[in-house]
């Protein structure tokens, strides 16, 4: 089933009505408070740092009691009604499930999303906007496909608010799971011209 025709696009959905259009679409499908949202099939660029992330978190997290996720894994974030699909994320201890969808977790400690000129925009204002309402979520992480340069967001203990670090060169640290992950080794062969 390929996208929805215009005249065919609803002002709001339900829950069950995304369920029916997610299992039914090819591609990856988010659903924001009655609103669904088409996501465009990343670049090569994308994929390639997508794989990254989730495989460096992977070995880092070796012997911790936290877990890396790929893009499959939904997350639903209930104060705001949304099944979002982050690029990669991070859950420690037991994965808690929303009670309508089995396979959307409701509990990551970190979420990252890898910018495009087309989401950048979305990621960084609706989508953390969202994110932060999740109680469990201690950090955010964009990584820019565009030059080398990631941004972390960490809250602070115990309040609503967000410290940011931009890194360019070196590591990234992760003080909610204490790891480090290399730039050079994530940017690795980047064509930044593509």
């Amino acid at each position: 089933m390929g996208e929805l025709k215009q005249e065919e696009l609803k002002e709001h959905y339900s829950v069950s009505e995304y369920f029916a259009i997610a299992n039914a679409y090819e591609g990856r499908v988010e659903y924001l408070n009655g609103t669904i949202k088409y996501m465009a099939g990343g670049s090569f660029n994308h994929s390639r740092l997508s794989t990254r992330i989730t495989t460096q978190f992977t070995i880092a997290l070796n012997g911790k009691d936290c877990e890396a996720f790929n893009s499959d894994l939904k997350v639903f974030i209930d104060k705001k009604n949304s099944y979002l699909l982050p690029d990669a994320s991070i859950i420690c201890g037991k994965a808690n499930f929303s009670d309508k969808d089995k396979n959307a977790v409701t509990n990551p400690i970190v979420i990252v999303e890898v910018l495009s000129k087309s989401t950048s925009a979305y990621d960084l204002h609706e989508k953390f906007s969202i994110y932060r309402s999740i109680p469990s979520l201690q950090e955010y992480v964009l990584i820019d496909q565009s030059k080398q340069s990631v941004e972390v967001f960490t809250k602070k203990e115990g309040i609503d608010i967000w410290q940011i670090k931009t890194y360019e060169t070196g590591s990234f640290q992760l003080e909610s799971v204490d790891i480090s992950i290399s730039l050079q080794e994530l940017y690795k062969d980047i064509d930044f011209s593509s």
